[in-house]
């Protein structure tokens, strides 16, 4: 194999593909990146078993080749190099790749691509195209809410549900749920619902944030995996197995007290409160109504034994009954720090029924999110 290539293109796709080696492994190949030649194209690819990235970069083939180079090795290599052209050269007997550019000429040693695992291959199933924007807005809404270990597998994924006229994202880790419907034309003729790995929805979202084309999504004919293509990069992810709870019944059908906020201000209490927070119970308690909240006032407190206490005023537009409620500091922050939008409103029904958070007016996102039980 000898390719010519431009050391810009090369090195970004060295770095996308490079997030998706594996890093504890007893596999030696699954920490190298497959370097190979594909349609008169660069073919770099890498997986964890869990999910694969495989990019296809445009450059100069002058014979055919593939070998799999050590990942972290190659990746730093390549992105300090200069401007020049770099020269990928694979000698077939040692399996050494000589990388060159500029005045730069270094040799890594490889591992046979015959031991590289094969990535699998999209399937007659079911396929939709969606604009990067909207998906990565409907990942990053949810995502968040997923669990972060694997006690429950089913709820360290996302949730995709593909209607005839909609697309549905919800995550939960039993302590709250997001969920994010989007209008659209599927051209499914019944419900798919599918459960996406956390990790393979946080790769996804950071390829989209460089990307303007449209993804074409595809689940595979047997539910196993799940495609996402978009322009020359695309990424493979096992699903979840498992059926998910049915989060619709979780969301607050009505409520007793409704606030209107500014984000910003929201934002800005909830963090000054979450310093006293840390070093208590990382508690932060909302109140409307009493001595200290005034007529269009909310009061975000939170206290400590050793540190402190903090209360801070904030102006807001309140509806109904006077109230107050516990939440976790982390589960608030994390919601909070998504939500774009320039006033957020949240439904309350008491201290022991869960809070409902949203932007204004949007009823396509909902952020529930149960309440820590504390005395008054």
């Amino acid at each position: 194999m000898k390719v010519i290539c431009v050391q810009e293109n090369l090195s970004k796709a060295l770095s996308v593909v490079n997030r998706a080696v594996a890093t504890r492994s007893s596999l030696p190949v699954l920490a190298n990146i497959l370097v190979a030649t594909e349609n008169s194209m660069l073919k770099l690819s890498a997986t964890n078993m869990e999910i694969s990235t495989t990019v296809l970069i445009g450059c100069k083939v002058e014979s055919e080749g593939a070998v799999t180079i050590p990942a972290r090795q190659m990746t730093e290599l390549v992105s300090q190099l200069g401007a020049e052209p770099v020269e990928l050269s694979l000698d077939e007997d040692t399996l050494e790749l000589a990388i060159a550019g500029g005045s730069y000429r270094s040799t890594l040693k490889g591992i046979t691509a015959e031991d590289f695992p094969s990535v699998p291959a999209a399937d007659a199933g079911t396929s939709l195209k969606i604009a990067p924007g909207f998906l990565k807005e409907m990942i990053d809404l949810t995502v968040v809410a997923a669990a972060t270990d694997d006690s429950r597998p089913v709820l360290a994924g996302v949730c995709l549900t593909i209607k005839p006229d909609e697309i549905v994202f919800a995550a939960a880790d039993g302590y709250r749920l997001a969920v994010k419907h989007l209008e659209a034309d599927t051209g499914v003729d019944s419900d798919v619902q599918v459960i996406i790995p956390r990790s393979s929805m946080l790769e996804i979202s950071r390829i989209l944030a460089d990307l303007e084309e449209e993804v074409e999504l595809i689940i595979s004919a047997q539910n196993t995996h799940v495609i996402f293509r978009v322009g020359n990069t695309e990424v493979v992810s096992l699903l979840v197995e498992g059926q998910f709870p049915n989060y619709e019944q979780l969301v607050p059908p009505d409520h007793q007290t409704r606030i209107v906020v500014s984000t910003e201000e929201m934002v800005k209490a909830s963090r000054i409160a979450a310093i006293f927070a840390r070093g208590g119970s990382n508690v932060i308690r909302v109140q409307t109504g009493g001595e200290e909240a005034g007529p269009n006032q909310i009061v975000v407190s939170s206290r400590s034994a050793d540190l402190g206490e903090n209360t801070g005023q904030v102006e807001a537009m309140v509806e109904g009954d006077d109230t107050f409620i516990a939440f976790n500091a982390r589960f608030l922050g994390d919601c909070l720090s998504i939500v774009n939008a320039e006033e957020i409103e949240i439904l309350l029904s008491g201290a022991t029924s869960p809070g409902l958070l949203r932007p204004r007016d949007d009823l396509t996102y909902s952020h529930v999110i149960m309440p820590m039980h504390m005395v008054r």
